[in-house]
């Protein structure tokens, strides 16, 4: 009897042995796992991600008030371009003076001087005609008490007129700087006012302009 008991003792101790190292094996830890990727590489590419998405642009749709907007400044870009101006000119006979209306390209602090390069290159109508070279220069246009300045280039003074068609000149300059603003102007060449451009008129004083309303108009 004894030795039966000592038997089933000894066979339930040993099964208490066996059960207790079973249990001491342990989880398998992250790094032990067949992933492949340990949880520090991981935290790595999250963290890339989340950088990622705050950098990231966000484009906003065009609505249609601003595309209105970007229509709008592209015309008013176009009307400061281009401006209407008076060009003045004689008939083929240089007995009368005429004025016909046109367009110059330029920003507005040159609109006078591409107006007078426009004058210098003469009319497109045939029943008119320019009276100085095509060779002339525009050096400047300014203002001093009130006085347009306009300074030619020494070709202006290769001009061909007797008194009358000197007079009507001198008027069509006077006349392109009173539609900005100027009664009266000085011409200068190369920046000097001469005494007589002509050998016929004083023009060592500003030129006063007559009135454009006494001026017929016609087509270019």
């Amino acid at each position: 009897m004894k030795k039966s008991l000592q038997l089933l003792l000894v066979s339930i101790l040993t099964a208490l042995v066996l059960t207790a190292c079973g249990q001491g094996e342990g989880p398998v830890e992250p790094e032990e796992s067949g992933s492949g990727i340990d949880s520090d590489h991981n935290e790595e590419l999250i963290e890339q991600e989340e950088i990622a998405a705050e950098e990231e642009v966000v484009v906003e749709p065009v609505t249609e008030d601003q595309e209105t907007n970007d229509e709008e400044t592209t015309e008013a870009v176009t009307e400061e371009t281009f401006h209407p101006v008076e060009l003045y000119f004689a008939d083929t006979q240089v007995e009368d003076m005429y004025k016909v209306e046109t367009t110059v390209e330029a920003a507005k602090d040159e609109v006078s001087v591409k107006t007078l390069e426009a004058w210098i290159a003469g009319p497109s109508n045939q029943e008119l005609v320019s009276l100085v070279p095509s060779t002339v220069k525009v050096d400047y246009v300014t203002e001093v008490d009130g006085v347009a300045h306009v300074s030619f280039s020494k070709e202006f003074l290769e001009t061909n007129v007797g008194s009358g068609p000197e007079q009507m000149l001198l008027q069509q300059v006077a006349l392109l700087m009173k539609q900005f603003g100027y009664n009266e102007t000085q011409i200068l060449i190369e920046g000097e006012i001469r005494d007589m451009l002509f050998g016929h008129i004083d023009t060592n004083v500003p030129i006063q302009a007559m009135d454009p309303n006494q001026i017929e108009k016609l087509n270019e």
